[in-house]
């Protein structure tokens, strides 16, 4: 966060307040957010923004909803790099190349260069910046894992979710969806996007191409441009909110009522259900299990924490409507 590249501007902010610190550095950068003892400067916030609508990834939205949701994200990460801190966490590069070695075996790609080219096509991102992404998301795993207590599920937990869902882990699907997020939490938020989305179900049962609305409408940018199509899926690789719903689903060309999942709100339309191996069936199902409790207990956490925290925002172009 260039925390003491950027001290003289937090010694300004603090002498004579926010306005006239960002005034006076606004030819170079401007702090426009501080995290306890944190900044967050507009060039970072712009950057990522950029890289994000050059990956399709903010369709859908505008510029002000998109800049104020990278923000928001850079102070979860703020407030995650300050508690790694105080738990000593490092991730070494060492550490990021061995988690990539895994990812590579997995995945049968033989040469770190066949890797990077992959990771440049599929993720449209240049190879440092995925680096820096995956040393952040393995930050906070760590965290999670020593200072929020999130541990994985163990293996009686995991065979006894299994036994349970044995009919659901022996297909995989094959799905079109469209997705709309809120731009709050607030009720009458998820009311619009629910009742958005029931009216594009009424213009499919009309007539209407679920393909063309979802290249219009869809916030999934990826899937969006080819019609919504998620390809086939077995359910570990599924929000488990999501999988829930639509391994309920068994006609083709079957649409769901409005799903709510840990992405925001869809609906599906059903193309396929088709056998799948069990030769990385477990596998899959501790991962899902696993985020699961991440994503829960890393929500609980980070409010908590933004609650106990010294959070100011100084432009308003970047808070929340």
């Amino acid at each position: 966060m260039k925390k003491y590249a950027l001290l003289m501007i937090l010694c300004m902010t603090i002498i004579v307040g926010p306005a006239a610190a960002v005034q006076s550095w606004e030819v170079l950068d401007r702090v426009i957010a501080v995290v306890n003892e944190r900044p967050i400067v507009e060039s970072e916030v712009i950057d990522r923004y950029t890289r994000l609508q050059q990956r399709n990834a903010l369709q859908a939205i505008g510029q002000a909803q998109g800049m104020s949701r990278i923000l928001d994200k850079f102070i979860e990460e703020a407030l995650v790099a300050e508690e790694a801190d105080n738990q000593a966490i490092l991730i070494s590069d060492e550490k990021i190349e061995n988690h990539i070695k895994k990812i590579m075996a997995r995945n049968n790609i033989a040469t770190m260069d066949d890797f990077k080219q992959r990771i440049e096509k599929t993720e449209n991102i240049p190879f440092a910046d995925y680096r820096e992404e995956l040393r952040k998301s393995m930050m906070t795993e760590q965290v999670m894992s020593i200072a929020i207590g999130v541990s994985p599920p163990t293996r009686k937990e995991m065979l006894a979710w299994y036994n349970a869902n044995l009919e659901k882990l022996g297909f995989e699907v094959n799905v079109k969806h469209i997705l709309m997020r809120p731009r709050d939490n607030s009720p009458a938020e998820e009311r619009r996007v629910s009742e958005a989305l029931r009216e594009l179900t009424q213009r499919v049962y009309q007539g209407e191409a679920f393909e063309a609305l979802a290249a219009q409408y869809s916030e999934d940018a990826p899937t969006a441009k080819n019609g919504g199509d998620m390809g086939w899926m077995e359910l570990g690789e599924m929000d488990p909110y999501f999988a829930n719903q639509v391994f309920t689903m068994n006609q083709p060309g079957q649409l769901s009522n409005v799903i709510k999942s840990s992405y925001g709100y869809h609906i599906v339309k059903f193309l396929g259900k088709r056998q799948t191996s069990f030769e990385s069936v477990e596998d899959k199902v501790l991962n899902m299990l696993f985020q699961q409790k991440m994503v829960e207990q890393f929500g609980k956490w980070i409010n908590q924490r933004r609650r106990e925290s010294d959070i100011k925002i100084y432009l308003q172009d970047y808070m929340k409507g």
